[in-house]
């Protein structure tokens, strides 16, 4: 029966992995990351991703020995260059496609306007109403 390690390769060394020694805490990959985020913002990143601006997630790579969790150097500086890819491919897009139509809704002054004058024409046609009434003798 075959063993797998957790990358799927089969009983051998993984060509691609890093050593054992090029692996960093989340708590270095913190300190090392621009903006100095806290070591459970790091986590986050590994867990969860951060949402670019197409709106796709963006994940750490990581890795976990026991009960630590560890990525590389490596990792974070392509975390970090792939979240700029999904942002740039995403405002390129936006440059590409035609200007959007523009609303339908109108702005706050606008509907302000709109409605001062529906209540011009309110009181207008009260007065008239009134004066109408005071013409019959009510």
């Amino acid at each position: 029966m075959k063993q797998q390690d957790s990358t799927g390769m089969a009983n051998g060394a993984n060509p691609g992995a890093p050593a054992a020694e090029e692996h960093i805490t989340l708590s270095q990959a913190a300190k090392l990351a621009p903006g100095r985020p806290s070591s459970n913002c790091v986590w986050r990143w590994c867990r969860e991703g951060v949402k670019a601006a197409s709106g796709t997630r963006v994940r750490l790579k990581h890795v976990r020995f026991g009960s630590r969790i560890y990525t590389t150097r490596q990792w974070l500086n392509d975390f970090g260059l792939a979240l700029a890819e999904a942002d740039a491919a995403h405002f390129d897009r936006d440059e590409q496609s035609p200007a959007p139509e523009p609303s339908r809704r109108t702005s706050k002054r606008s509907r302000l306007a709109s409605r001062s004058s529906a209540a011009d024409e309110a009181r207008r046609r009260h007065l008239e109403a009134e004066r109408e009434l005071e013409e019959a003798g009510l």
